[in-house]
């Protein structure tokens, strides 16, 4: 849930060509995304979890936490690859999980996030960034979203499950 700022280079662990380079797009600004919302491969939200401003990381991801047996063909990456990415974290930000952000997405105000209102929400999001995603994305998000978070198992996030009150900063 928190807003991370860093600069990636993914390479091919086959043959070590670069097929990525954050510094490279955007006009060289670092890429600001939200860690464990889907906006980055899978193995990168795992990689990333834990690290801290100016630390750099270089991370093998193996293929079921990054494009699978499909590859991405516009990203130049072939089916089942293996990659390695360089990362260079800048900053960490409180993120979506925030007191103002709960509210929301809790359109009720009943204290509690529904399936219906975090789904509602995770649209909202994929469309504002525009990415292109699986139809199956969104489903697999939402249930791991509720695997995570629902701890009481009633189906529903309330404010302590969703770590508003114990966010823990860096």
């Amino acid at each position: 849930g928190d807003l991370l700022n860093a600069h990636y280079d993914g390479f091919l662990a086959s043959d070590g060509s670069k097929f990525y380079c954050s510094r490279t797009h955007n006009e060289g600004h670092p890429k600001w995304f939200v860690l464990g919302v889907g906006q980055v491969i899978k193995g990168l939200d795992i990689a990333m979890m834990n690290m801290c401003p100016g630390e750099k990381r270089k991370v093998t991801i193996p293929p079921s936490l990054a494009y699978g047996q499909q590859g991405y063909a516009q990203g130049k990456i072939p089916p089942n690859a293996t990659l390695i990415f360089e990362i260079e974290l800048y900053a960490v930000n409180k993120g979506p999980r925030s007191v103002e952000a709960f509210n929301q997405i809790d359109k009720d105000g009943d204290k509690k996030l529904s399936e219906l209102e975090i789904s509602q929400y995770l649209k909202e999001e994929f469309a504002r960034d525009g990415k292109k995603r699986h139809p199956s994305a969104h489903d697999e998000i939402l249930a791991d979203i509720f695997k995570k978070n629902d701890h009481d198992g009633d189906g529903f996030i309330s404010a302590k499950e969703y770590n508003v009150y114990q966010h823990d900063e860096l």
